[in-house]
């Protein structure tokens, strides 16, 4: 029988930003947060970063982005649990250029997949600007579905 892994999710200080990046140049990933940035963070039970994103600020939009999990923790839910986290600081305004491949997790999320040619032109820009680099990327504009109320039960 195998024991279930414990994990823990929060927010990064703006003094621990640097966790954030030391984890990404462990792993190999290309992001870098700033620390000024909504970085949230996926934690094992030896307290130990195995995941982590952050929110970029555009000016005119945010950019969900430097989503990344370490490889032996990819295929376990993780990904969820930290986009879960890190919705708290999503907005009308928020975008995420992920791998094609990802897109039902966004979607799964409150994603919905847009032309990148009918947003915004700073967002166009961006995504054009990733797309250089020869990244297989959608864009995925944050469109939350409202609650749905579920009725009382009533005593009998």
């Amino acid at each position: 029988m195998k024991a279930s892994t414990i994990f823990t999710v929060g927010s990064l200080t703006a003094l621990e930003t640097p966790l954030a990046n030391k984890f990404y140049r462990s792993y190999g990933f290309r992001g870098k947060a700033k620390r000024h940035e909504p970085c949230v963070v996926v934690r094992n039970e030896h307290n130990a970063i195995i995941a982590c994103a952050y929110l970029r600020d555009y000016k005119t939009f945010k950019l969900l982005a430097g989503v990344a999990v370490a490889p032996a923790y990819q295929g376990r839910g993780v990904a969820r649990l930290l986009l879960q986290q890190m919705a708290q600081y999503f907005d009308p305004y928020t975008y995420t250029f992920p791998f094609e491949y990802l897109q039902p997790l966004y979607s799964s999320l409150g994603f919905v997949a847009v032309l990148a040619d009918k947003q915004a032109e700073t967002v166009s820009a961006v995504y054009q600007r990733y797309r250089e680099q020869g990244r297989a990327i959608v864009v995925m504009h944050y469109q939350p579905n409202p609650i749905k109320k579920t009725p009382a039960i009533q005593p009998a």
